[in-house]
């Protein structure tokens, strides 16, 4: 008999997690629900020890960067984040019932084989959703996505974002990290352009 896998538990490790909604249903279609999101993230950075390294925010499932600091576990950072949502949007759209089809997703960012590769690109691929799904030509262009914090030096927008410490270990020129994070851009579109 064989159950689901065990989640990696660890503190200081950065994981890249993914959740989708039941049935894919676009519950945060809209400028509300996705600013309704904004507020959970920023009553769970207050709440728990963690750093937000990235976002993408869709209408039918999300994605983060997260480095879990001491004294908590990505697990009860993201119960406590699936939990409020649930209820909150629940209340919102007067429903009753799961809000997620399936447990969140997690990888470990540090157990790639080249996680600076891994993170670089993983930026670029959460970033490109919101073309994939036809929201804008431009991730740049997406309000609801992390990538002008890493596109443009001090950034600040809607939720604290903290530079993830393999792109600041880049150089200490913000320019030069650009330069590399701009190529691999270049590199994952010419793999999206291949893929159709």
């Amino acid at each position: 008999m064989s159950g689901r896998p065990i989640r990696y538990i660890a503190e200081n490790t950065s994981y890249h997690i993914f959740a989708r909604f039941n049935n894919y249903e676009e519950f945060l279609k809209g400028i509300t629900y996705k600013e309704e999101m904004f507020k959970i993230i920023k009553q769970a950075q207050k709440k728990h020890n963690f750093l937000l390294n990235a976002y993408e925010i869709l209408d039918d499932h999300f994605h983060f960067i997260i480095k879990v600091l001491e004294g908590t576990t990505i697990s009860k950072i993201m119960h406590w984040i699936n939990t409020t949502f649930a209820k909150r949007i629940n209340k919102l759209l007067g429903r009753k019932g799961h809000v997620f089809n399936e447990r969140y997703g997690s990888k470990v960012i540090d157990h790639a084989k080249n996680p600076l590769k891994y993170f670089l690109s993983l930026l670029w691929y959460m970033a490109y959703n919101s073309v994939r799904k036809g929201y804008v030509d431009n991730p740049r262009d997406y309000p609801y996505n992390s990538i002008k914090h890493y596109l443009q030096e001090n950034y600040v927008g809607k939720v604290k974002i903290t530079l993830h410490e393999l792109f600041i270990n880049l150089s200490d020129k913000f320019s030069e990290r650009l330069e590399v994070l701009l190529q691999m851009e270049k590199d994952y579109r010419e793999v999206l352009i291949n893929s159709y």
